[in-house]
């Protein structure tokens, strides 16, 4: 039987992780990098593992630095890594054009993992997709590069880690990439992922691609104001974490988010948002949950997560809510990463 062919644009740490187990699963896997990176992403690449304190080997893939290289070739799934702020540059809006151009006429279907306000419709226009050839999805584990410097906590080896160009972690049910459902694409590409044997492709309704897109980043920014401690510290400032639980409140229960919104803004108040992401700091150990956060939310996707707590503040107003504690943490995290940056 022929091979599923998967292209995945970007091969980092989103990328190499999904990657491997969609070879695993018996996947032809193709790497779409920036021109002039092929030599460093080329075959093999080691990850390192944290559930099971083990380097993985990768290889057997593609890489190509060009769409145009991609002529001729189909694929079934075109999964796209670039973030909300990425995908808007100027150069990710380029890239998206020339690859739907290419992949239009094929009936591939694009899994995309950008978050952010609008994001959807930015990706229809620009790759020229029905509505029925996009799916949004992302990781379930958390993934980061070895170069990363993150703190070691046993069992992990430091020895497997200096050699790996990723490391990654599942969480306790093994899901390590979610789709959201609805369409039949959708389901095969979780059957597809879930034939690794060894992660899980979960699968959540329309309605809470919206929520998943917005509802961690009030938290996120409290992290960083109070410079990414552990949870329980974090949630010790009463005032900030309120602050933080009051704004994660105004955006699930603005209108678009329907009655899941309105009910997860009933049950996420202080108490039980502290217990859902303290349960995850321990439940991902030895990957230390806080420092992965400080260097992704805090470095890597942030432009995409301020922006997204701006669409959801501008999208609030314009709903005539007042939105006062999102628009009170948003003034305090700008006002601190503008101190960072002058610093």
């Amino acid at each position: 039987m022929t091979k599923p062919a998967v292209l995945i644009v970007g091969a980092g740490a989103t990328g190499l992780p999904v990657g491997y187990h969609l070879a695993l699963a018996g996947a032809e896997v193709t790497f779409l990098v920036r021109p002039g990176r092929a030599g460093a992403f080329a075959a093999p690449q080691r990850l390192y593992c944290y559930d099971d304190a083990e380097l993985k080997m990768f290889e057997g893939y593609d890489v190509v630095e060009h769409v145009g290289q991609l002529a001729d070739r189909t694929f079934q799934f075109v999964l796209i890594t670039l973030d909300g702020h990425a995908s808007r540059s100027t150069e990710g809006a380029a890239m998206l054009r020339d690859l739907g151009d290419a992949i239009r006429p094929t009936g591939a279907t694009v899994v995309m993992s950008a978050f952010g306000q609008g994001i959807r419709a930015h990706y229809l226009e620009t790759l020229g997709l029905p509505e029925d050839r996009l799916l949004f999805g992302f990781l379930g584990m958390l993934s980061h590069q070895a170069s990363a410097g993150l703190p070691l906590h046993p069992p992990t080896d430091a020895t497997h880690v200096a050699r790996a160009a990723i490391c990654y972690r599942h969480p306790k049910n093994r899901v390590g990439f979610r789709v959201q459902s609805g369409t039949p694409a959708a389901k095969r590409f979780a059957a597809l992922y879930d034939r690794s044997g060894v992660s899980r492709c979960a699968r959540f309704g329309k309605g809470m691609a919206g929520l998943y897109s917005s509802i961690a980043f009030p938290v996120y920014a409290a992290c960083d104001l109070a410079d990414w401690a552990d949870f329980a510290t974090v949630a010790s400032d009463k005032e900030l974490w309120d602050l933080a639980c009051r704004a994660q409140r105004e955006i699930t229960t603005l209108p678009e988010h329907g009655w899941r919104g309105r009910l997860l803004g009933a049950v996420m108040g202080p108490r039980m948002t502290k217990q859902v992401h303290t349960r995850t700091e321990r439940d991902m150990l030895p990957l230390d949950y806080q420092a992965f956060n400080r260097f992704h939310h805090g470095g890597k996707v942030q432009a995409q997560d301020i922006r997204s707590l701006r669409d959801s503040l501008a999208e609030g107003h314009r709903q005539g809510r007042p939105m006062k504690a999102l628009a009170t943490l948003l003034a305090r995290i700008e006002a601190h990463e503008a101190n960072t940056l002058k610093a």
